[in-house]
Formats: C-alpha cells, sequence, structure tokens
C-alpha cells in the first residue's frame, strides 16, 4: 500500500530526495572518520574521540577545515546548506506554473533567538537535486583519498603528475 507522501510526490523526487539525503549521511561520516583519523595520528589513543568527530553541520566542517583546508570545508559547508533545505523543507509541486518555473518549491521554518519566525523558500527540479548528489559525491571522492593520504594507503600526486 502506499504512503500519502508516494501518493503526492512523483517518484523521481522522492528518489532524488532520498539519495541526497544518504549521500549526504555518508560525506558527514566520512569528514567525521578523517577528523578522527588525523587526531588519532597525533595522540595514538584510538578510544578518545576527537571534538567534531560525531558532529554535524558546521561544527564538522569546521573540524574538517582544521585537518583538510579551507577549501574543501567551504565546499561541504555550501553542500550542507541545500542538504538543510532538502531534508528540512516540505516540497510543494510548481507543475501548474510554466515550464522554466516546473519542479518543486521547498519551504522550511525558521526560529531563532536572534530572529523573528520565518519560512525559507528554495525552488528545485530534479537535475538540482542530481548536482547536489554529484556535489556530495564529488566531496565523498575527495574525503576518501585524503583518508587513504593520511593512512598511507596512497600518495598524493605531485605537481608534475597532475599535469
Amino acid at each position: 500500500m502506499l504512503t500519502w507522501i508516494e501518493k503526492a510526490y512523483a517518484p523521481e523526487l522522492i528518489r532524488a530526495v532520498g539519495v541526497v539525503v544518504m549521500t549526504a549521511a555518508w560525506v558527514e561520516d566520512l569528514a567525521g572518520e578523517l577528523v578522527q583519523l588525523s587526531g588519532y595520528l597525533k595522540s595514538d589513543d584510538p578510544n578518545k574521540p576527537v571534538k567534531g568527530w560525531a558532529a554535524t553541520g558546521e561544527q564538522l566542517a569546521a573540524a574538517l577545515e582544521s585537518v583538510a583546508g579551507e577549501e574543501l570545508a567551504n565546499r561541504l559547508r555550501r553542500a550542507q546548506v541545500l542538504r538543510h533545505k532538502v531534508v528540512h523543507g516540505i516540497f510543494l509541486d510548481l507543475g501548474g506554473l510554466p515550464d522554466e518555473h516546473s519542479g518543486w518549491a521547498s519551504i522550511k521554518r525558521n526560529l531563532s533567538k536572534n530572529d523573528p519566525p520565518s519560512v525559507e523558500f528554495a525552488t528545485w527540479k530534479t537535475g538540482g537535486l542530481d548536482t547536489l548528489i554529484q556535489e556530495f559525491a564529488a566531496i565523498e571522492d575527495i574525503l576518501d583519498d585524503e583518508i587513504s593520504y593520511a593512512m598511507g594507503l596512497k600518495e598524493r600526486a605531485t605537481p608534475k603528475e597532475r599535469s
């Protein structure tokens, strides 16, 4: 029996949102693994969790930045902002609009101690969600390489080898 979600939303949207969620989770796991590995290599105590190992969001990005640099951490931050809109937004079908505006809108509620309540809108097409999936997959590949370098399983290519 189909759930009301499966009846209300197109299968390609459900698939894309699910893949965003799963791919982002793997990326966060790998980022935490790299943070933990880097701390372990400095302390030789595998039983001591490194700050940021189990973090998410900005805390994870900051911990990643300390071990992998600003460029990769900022790339993760940008992808996390979009993931947050996908995961915490409710989707509305924009199918009644002209083709250039069709797709979906996600609406996310915002409440903070400093700002009045608000809602945040984002528009999506399946291709945009697929682009986000590909960005997370690219970050995942980089993190996997960084873990391999840290473990001594791979050597970084020299500038001459890259060209």
